[in-house]
């Protein structure tokens, strides 16, 4: 692969492949799956924590794509929901990636494009509770208990740790979504 033709967007695609086929995340091994110099990845990433935001960039954007077109049409608990249940859906398609994602240290890091990506899934969440909770303050919790319970399910799904045949683990999440939302 030539200069000419490699991109963010080849690199990120290939630094996915990596961690889905659980390599080490490096830009050694990015450039032999590349077919590259390591140096050449240097030119769009000064490093692999530049790398791994990148990752997560294109990781929440796609997903915000993904419940703009699920959510189409759905309003209320019924959006809500959906919401939760895309967000876990998605990130268990592909779980290394987002483990990879979980392991960005927060609050070190502060890099503009993420930040963005991040805030929009945040803001999509609160506009679809904004109807039915109008207190700003209730809505904020209410939507930081919201992610808790999508990034929970996540992790203890990920690491095989909801796996009691009494309840599945779909199950159980929509049971706790309805707690959750039982009092809005």
């Amino acid at each position: 692969m030539t200069s000419r033709t490699l991109s963010k967007e080849k690199i990120i695609s290939a630094a996915v492949e990596l961690i889905n086929e659980q390599e080490s995340l490096t830009f050694t091994n990015l450039s032999r799956k590349l077919g590259i110099r390591s140096q050449a990845i240097y030119n769009y990433y000064p490093d692999a924590m530049a790398l791994k935001i990148g990752i997560a960039t294109n990781f929440y954007d796609t997903l915000i794509q993904r419940l703009q077109a699920d959510l189409l049409g759905l309003s209320g608990k019924q959006a809500i929901k959906a919401f939760a249940n895309i967000s876990v859906q998605y990130a268990m398609g592909q779980y290394l990636v987002a483990q990879q994602i979980f392991s960005i240290p927060s609050g070190k890091i502060h890099d503009k494009d993420l930040d963005v990506s991040v805030d929009r899934v945040r803001v999509m969440l609160r506009q679809l509770l904004y109807p039915m909770v109008p207190d700003e303050k209730k809505r904020f919790v209410i939507s930081r208990m919201l992610r808790n319970l999508i990034v929970g399910e996540i992790i203890h799904i990920g690491n095989g740790r909801f796996v009691n045949k009494a309840i599945s683990a779909r199950d159980s999440f929509d049971q706790m979504l309805e707690i959750t939302l039982a009092d809005i």
